[in-house]
């Protein structure tokens, strides 16, 4: 279980290099909506959210970061390495979900469908059409997951970097009470800076397993911080096989060992540039 941990390394790993990032008009490139160069606050729908794309090429790929505890975190500056080896064979676009980095805050409880609705928006918005595929770190792997699953029309394969996966909720009993992801369920809504419950979108997920759209999938574990190990059984002896069970069911599903830490963007871009590159070309196939 990695609902834990990530609260504090989050806070030190990510980067806040784009925090100076200018917020521009988009500006569209001479070769149309697959080949333009985007940077800046786009409305979905009564607040605007921070996007920017650059490179060409189809599918598009959509990072989509982890979950931000720290107000002062701007995520999408987490995958700027990774787009910057990726631009000039691919479209590329990073973003921050709404009371985080760049984007505007709404004063309200987030719900799942409410950061699923923001991305359909904000890239109808932008004029960044289908396909996509989606690079999820973490939680935003598991929205990777729901909007793959919620939209199988716009999503031709994802890569997740060390993500939360739906089969994991099965073991939430195995935990101490106070341990547990429905035990955050309500500081997640009223406290947190992204005020969304990672138990919800759990819940959410878990209505899709057995029915995932038969896309290439790439998933991206740490070796560093691996699953398992925490002392307790019936989720340690478990774990690798319901992750690997997650994988198997996507067309092709492959699971993937890196050197690298949970958050792992900063420190092996070129190994997930790579897997992205392999994802886009199965989806073109």
């Amino acid at each position: 279980m990695k609902n834990i941990a990530p609260r504090v390394a989050a806070v030190t790993l990510a980067l806040v290099t784009a925090a100076s990032t200018a917020l521009a008009t988009p500006t569209p490139s001479a070769a149309g909506a697959q080949d333009t160069v985007v940077e800046g606050l786009h409305d979905v729908g009564g607040h605007r959210l921070f996007l920017t794309c650059s490179g060409s090429g189809s599918p598009t790929v959509v990072y989509m970061h982890g979950a931000v505890w720290d107000a002062d975190t701007v995520p999408h500056a987490n995958a700027l390495a990774i787009r910057d080896l990726l631009d000039e064979d691919h479209h590329v676009c990073l973003y921050d979900r709404r009371n985080v980095g760049l984007s505007e805050t709404v004063d309200a409880v987030q719900q799942p469908k409410d950061a699923l609705r923001d991305l359909e928006r904000l890239l109808g918005a932008a004029g960044v059409e289908p396909p996509y595929v989606l690079l999820g770190a973490s939680f935003g792997g598991l929205l990777s997951y729901l909007y793959a699953n919620e939209h199988p029309d716009q999503v031709a394969g994802m890569v997740l970097l060390d993500s939360m996966f739906p089969d994991e909720l099965q073991f939430d009993r195995y935990f101490p009470r106070l341990d547990r992801y429905q035990s955050f369920h309500r500081s997640d809504m009223c406290c947190e800076v992204e005020r969304i419950s990672h138990w919800k979108a759990m819940k959410k997920a878990a209505r899709h397993i057995g029915r995932e759209p038969r896309i290439p999938v790439t998933y991206l574990a740490s070796a560093q911080e691996p699953w398992g190990g925490l002392g307790i059984p019936e989720y340690d002896d478990n774990i690798i096989a319901a992750l690997e069970g997650y994988v198997g069911r996507f067309a092709p599903g492959e699971l993937r060992w890196v050197d690298a830490p949970h958050f792992m963007e900063p420190f092996v871009p070129d190994e997930i540039a790579a897997a992205v590159r392999d994802v886009a070309d199965r989806a073109r196939r």
